[in-house]
């Protein structure tokens, strides 16, 4: 069994050689909450060792952030500094690489936050990045999403007294560490999920049919939209992984489409605070009703934040023999818990997964593309063990994709 020293530096290797899979001379820069700097200098570290130009590390503070919503009005949390800006412009120009340490350890500042305040922060943030997310989205720049564990993260998934070290070890397996060499096996996995996406390509398919004891949700898709996963590829030739781990293949669905009732499965962070049990209604692809039986407040200033917040951007398949579902741990982190089940994003989609995004450079060009645009995207988690999913194809035939949760190819 690996040392946590080892598996930290395993990782670190891991998400700066096959996440971002940063070269000689490039910049990154890595966003954390404070108990997660450890593993951000770790990262720092391995950029080094990889030829990094520069590394900058940035705190993001929910417990300062919740103290500017209880002390500031609405119009000044819709300020923020003009040099933000800069700092995207320049990522874009010199093409930085990021990294976003999810933060697992003080949701909790977060958890009763006034969601009118809370959202006009968030709003503001998402519309002064809106360009660099809008590139990112595209990928035009290598990021990659991570998780790192600690203290209070490991209590809340394992229970009573356990320690960073116990998940660390829970984790191992599921990030591949435990390989003899966990980028190689990452690369034979990702050759799988690439080969789910050709086969979903090659159906043609025109319109999903979700069904579950709680769910009965139809989905269209343009004759254009192509399915990703197992990385994607930069301008330059060069491979990323936007997410470690992942299991996940996914699309751009047709942002009019969605009718009918989905259920989610597993909790969810939304604008940093917590939504469980919500059953969403779809007419026309616009969310109708939403009921959360924890953070009904939360949804509602989410699907205020704009237009596009309440339709979908993303389809997403995930077997529910994933790794991660077969641990059979709530791990309450976007990254883990998506990919342990089946999901579906309110808000922006990727252009990247349309034939000829590279054409549509403006938003009314999305939208008329049929992929979403919108300043937020969130995924939630509606698989199943029981959940069926049909694909009606062009040619009018019908194939079951997943049954029990699970692919059928």
């Amino acid at each position: 069994m690996k040392t946590v020293e080892q598996l930290v530096k395993d990782y670190a290797r891991l998400v700066i050689e096959s996440g971002i899979n940063l070269y000689k001379g490039q910049s990154l820069l890595i966003k954390t909450s404070y108990d997660g700097y450890y593993f951000a200098q770790a990262l720092a570290e391995s950029a080094y060792d990889h030829g990094a130009q520069l590394v900058k590390i940035e705190i993001n503070d929910l417990k300062l952030m919740r103290k500017r919503t209880e002390t500031q009005s609405i119009e000044t949390l819709s300020l923020l500094p003009d040099y933000e800006k800069q700092v995207d412009y320049e990522m874009m120009a010199k093409d930085w690489a990021y990294i976003y340490i999810d933060n697992t350890e003080d949701r909790f500042w977060l958890a009763d936050a006034d969601a009118t305040r809370l959202s006009a922060l968030r709003s503001t943030t998402s519309r002064w990045h809106h360009i660099y997310q809008t590139s990112r989205m595209r990928h035009e720049h290598p990021w990659c999403v991570i998780c790192a564990p600690g203290p209070v993260w490991a209590r809340k998934v394992l229970g009573g007294k356990a320690t960073t070290e116990n998940l660390w070890h829970i984790l191992e397996p599921i990030l591949k560490l435990d390989a003899d060499d966990p980028a190689k096996a990452w690369t034979e996995y990702c050759d799988m999920l690439l080969g789910r996406c050709a086969w979903l390509d090659s159906l043609q398919i025109a319109q999903l049919n979700y069904t579950s004891a709680k769910t009965d949700l139809t989905i269209g898709f343009r004759e254009e939209h192509l399915w990703a996963g197992g990385g994607d590829p930069l301008p330059n030739g060069r491979w990323f992984l936007p997410n470690i781990p992942t299991e996940e293949v996914f699309t751009v669905p047709d942002l009019a489409t969605a009718q009918g009732h989905v259920a989610t499965t597993r909790p969810v962070s939304v604008m940093d605070s917590l939504v469980e049990d919500a059953l969403i209604t779809f007419e026309k692809g616009k969310v109708v009703s939403c009921t959360a039986r924890i953070g009904q407040s939360v949804m509602d200033s989410f699907l205020k934040t704009d237009e596009g917040a309440s339709r979908l951007g993303e389809v997403a398949l995930v077997d529910e023999q994933s790794a991660i579902a077969r641990s059979q741990w709530i791990f309450g982190s976007i990254l883990f818990d998506e990919n342990a089940s089946c999901h579906l994003a309110l808000g922006a989609g990727y252009p990247s997964c349309l034939k000829g995004s590279a054409k549509l450079s403006s938003d009314a060009q999305l939208i008329a593309a049929g992929c979403n645009v919108s300043l937020v995207h969130t995924d939630f988690m509606v698989g199943c063990a029981d959940m069926e999913i049909i694909a009606l194809t062009r040619s009018g035939e019908q194939v079951v994709i997943m049954e029990n949760g699970k692919f059928t190819h």
